[in-house]
């Protein structure tokens, strides 16, 4: 197996909660014991995504929610608004903030989402394995878009007539709004605790600013690149 990633959340009061996440070696999907039985809620039937290209009949499980359900035990619920302290360690280094319940899990969820083998979320892999914490909107922005960027240069040294440029980026976001949006749903129906669902609100906050203002985030970073004086 490769190396873990492991999340790490602790209350003031000492109560504390530690995620494992193993990948398999050969593709780097999330290592789920054959002997995990996931619960209802994640059947790939179970409020399916609108425009989740899947089949039930051939898919069980949405990939999503089988991992959530392996993950994290309901045990590590509480309160939205929690302070916890999180300590990330990734297979290149340990990341320590103060910080929020919703904030830690909606980070974490980011983490396994694209992890994860569902169809909106695979272009996202490589972002997992140079995860970032509790990264701030501009800071997925770079790191979104330049791993994007290099797919299309390693896919353009294969076949040259494929173009390196960002055009189809606002369609990939726009697919994730939409799952952030229908996986909430699912939450809610589940009766997950707020600190859960409002997670994934962050995360479909995040997505949608991507979406709307890609063109003009990407202006604001144009002075970073400024070679005038070279």
């Amino acid at each position: 197996m490769q190396p873990d990633f492991v999340y790490t959340l602790t209350t003031p009061t000492g109560w504390q909660q530690r995620i494992r996440i193993s990948l398999l070696e050969e593709h780097g999907a999330i290592a789920i014991p054959d002997t995990f039985t996931p619960p209802d809620w994640a059947a790939l039937s179970y409020n399916q995504c609108s425009h989740c290209p899947l089949n039930p009949h051939e898919n069980r499980y949405c990939p999503i929610a089988r991992n959530l359900a392996y993950l994290l035990p309901e045990s590590a619920l509480g309160d939205s608004f929690q302070a916890v302290l999180l300590d990330v360690e990734t297979p290149q280094r340990r990341y320590q903030q103060e910080t929020t319940l919703q904030r830690a899990l909606s980070s974490l969820f980011g983490l396994i989402c694209a992890l994860s083998d569902c169809p909106h979320t695979r272009f996202l892999r490589p972002m997992a394995h140079f995860h970032l914490p509790l990264s701030s909107d501009t800071e997925t922005l770079v790191r979104t878009a330049s791993l994007y960027l290099l797919h299309h240069y390693i896919r353009n040294r294969q076949q040259p007539e494929q173009a390196v440029s960002l055009d189809g980026l606002n369609d990939r976001y726009r697919a994730l709004n939409e799952l952030n949006r229908c996986f909430t749903d699912r939450l809610r129906q589940h009766g997950e605790s707020d600190a859960s669902v409002n997670a994934l609100v962050l995360l479909s906050i995040t997505t949608r600013e991507m979406h709307w203002n890609l063109e003009e985030e990407l202006g604001n970073l144009a002075a970073l690149f400024d070679d005038s004086d070279a």
